[in-house]
């Protein structure tokens, strides 16, 4: 799910990177949506090599070239999970664009509403949204047959009815089924800190942004970048000590004309917090804050993310070649 025009839609992935999307999750169930029309076409090209029409060529996960149908492994799971699984494989192997599977992997954004506006951000509404009674229990409905639920908003812990999902499902999110969250980190409390030591978790993704206090309150007009590192820590400690599995923590910085100076101390205060880092490239060029947009600043954009690449860990290497890469696509557009 993701957000456009103010709406949520169904797709098969980031919308960033898709040119289509499957229909307005709302409108119709979720059911409906995997194989809506356009999902079907979706299948349908990719099955026959046309995945060009629907794909960006410059998708981090096509360009690695390490999601082929030979890297598909079979996970472990529930009997109902292995056996959605194994039909899954064999209607790719057979190519059908109307499945009878289930989908493994869940995006869920029940929300637009966020209690900070930071400069960049994509999104173009924080409204509150009306999905139907009923969404919560689709949701549900696909928890059996799925690997992994990831939930985002907006800023998805400031909703009670994410909190009482999560409570209500805790069984199965600790027997099977990892949650992760991508969460601005301003409203984690106690409550959802206790939730978070009682469940398997796959990671949770911090938004910061910045390295100090200064760029992030610029960047999000919100003086709350020390609570945000604070509740870092104490997720690394329930991590460290997580009764059934440890999960990752990233700690996010969308790269801006703001902050890509900052991007070698970002690589530090993470390794100093003991949290990975994420370094992704600016959607759109809200605020006119798109790094590349400013041609005057690329030159020292290059030299910096040469430097960060020098003394980044080797899982944030490739995010950075794709920084570059995007950077040498636009230089071309300039005709350099």
């Amino acid at each position: 799910m993701d957000e456009r025009g103010g709406e949520i839609v169904a797709l098969p992935c980031c919308l960033h990177w898709i040119k289509t999307f499957y229909g307005y999750v709302g409108a119709a169930t979720l059911e409906q949506l995997w194989n809506s029309e356009e999902a079907q076409r979706t299948r349908y090209l990719i099955a026959t090599g046309h995945q060009e029409e629907v794909c960006s060529a410059l998708c981090p996960y096509w360009m690695s070239k390490q999601f082929s149908e030979a890297a598909i492994r079979v996970l472990n799971g529930s009997p109902i999970f292995l056996e959605n699984q194994a039909l899954n494989n064999k209607e790719i192997r057979l190519r059908r664009t109307a499945l009878q599977s289930k989908p493994m992997l869940l995006k869920v954004i029940p929300t637009l509403e966020c209690n900070i506006r930071c400069t960049m951000c994509f999104q173009g509404s924080y409204r509150q949204l009306d999905l139907g009674v009923g969404f919560w229990q689709e949701i549900e409905w696909a928890l059996p047959y799925t690997r992994e639920v990831t939930f985002q908003g907006g800023e998805v812990t400031l909703m009670p009815t994410f909190r009482d999902f999560v409570r209500t499902n805790s069984d199965r999110f600790s027997s099977g089924v990892r949650m992760s969250l991508i969460t601005n980190g301003t409203v984690l409390d106690d409550e959802l800190f206790d939730l978070f030591a009682g469940i398997v978790i796959n990671y949770v993704a911090v938004s910061l942004n910045a390295s100090t206090r200064e760029t992030y309150l610029k960047i999000t007009k919100a003086d709350l970048f020390d609570q945000v590192i604070d509740n870092v820590k104490r997720l690394r400690r329930i991590s460290a000590t997580h009764a059934s599995r440890s999960f990752d923590i990233l700690l996010s910085l969308v790269v801006t004309q703001s902050n890509f100076r900052e991007l070698p101390s970002f690589l530090r205060l993470a390794a100093e917090l003991g949290v990975e880092a994420q370094l992704l490239p600016m959607v759109g060029n809200r605020g006119g804050e798109n790094i590349l947009s400013c041609r005057e600043m690329h030159g020292e954009y290059s030299q910096v993310l040469k430097k960060t690449a020098a003394m980044a860990p080797r899982r944030v290497v490739p995010q950075i070649r794709h920084l570059e890469l995007l950077l040498k696509e636009c230089e071309k557009g300039y005709g350099n």
